[in-house]
């Protein structure tokens, strides 16, 4: 277990440190974007899903940056540790923090007066901005690549303002629409891409 713990901080430390604190700035900034106060359901959705959904994308896609150079890529696979369990604990602290980024945002609107079911919008917030996050994920994962990571996953964002309707499922801003059905796919889905991403970053 120490091992774990020193591993995921000294990724922190050393590497993610820089994607926190953007993530906590963009949160911080938000006040100069949106209300907080006196919103009902569809607009509280409006807020996490417009907003809010882009920090899984600042989260989740640069969990492979150390990665990107061979060099290091090869000197981490040669360890003991092998390279989907140190990209399992980063995983699972980007998680962490997106849960919190939630949780932090509900509690803001409800203190404000808005009017909403705390568990289903959490549970549709977290789910879209894990899946929007991992998409970005596994593209850097395939392509070694952690810019055309997030370019994918913004563009998946921009198709989804005009050409929700041909995706389904999988359509982001189902919750200002009132629907939750999504996430029992879209959950699965995210681990289903962040699964993928793991496994085939460590052979490449």
């Amino acid at each position: 277990m120490e091992r774990y713990l020193n591993a995921g901080g000294s990724f922190i430390r050393r590497q993610y440190a820089p994607h926190i604190l953007l993530t906590v700035l963009f949160c911080v900034m938000s006040g100069f974007f949106v209300s907080f106060r006196n919103l009902d359901a569809s607009q509280a959705a409006k807020v996490m899903e417009m907003y809010i959904a882009f920090t899984g994308i600042l989260l989740l896609t640069p969990l492979f940056m150390p990665e990107q150079n061979r060099e290091i890529w090869l000197l981490e696979r040669s360890k003991a540790t092998p390279l989907w369990q140190l990209y399992l604990i980063r995983v699972l602290e980007a998680v962490v923090l997106l849960m919190a980024i939630v949780t932090v945002f509900l509690f803001l609107m409800r203190q404000g007066g808005s009017v909403f079911s705390v568990g289903s919008l959490w549970l549709g917030s977290f789910a879209e901005i894990f899946f929007l996050g991992s998409i970005g994920f596994f593209v850097s994962g395939i392509t070694n690549q952690v810019i055309l990571g997030y370019m994918v996953s913004v563009l998946y964002f921009m198709v989804n303002i005009g050409g929700s309707k041909y995706l389904g499922k999988f359509a982001l801003f189902q919750m200002m629409k009132g629907s939750y059905d999504f996430v029992a796919l879209m959950l699965p889905a995210a681990f289903v891409l962040l699964a993928g991403g793991i496994i085939l970053r460590e052979k490449w």
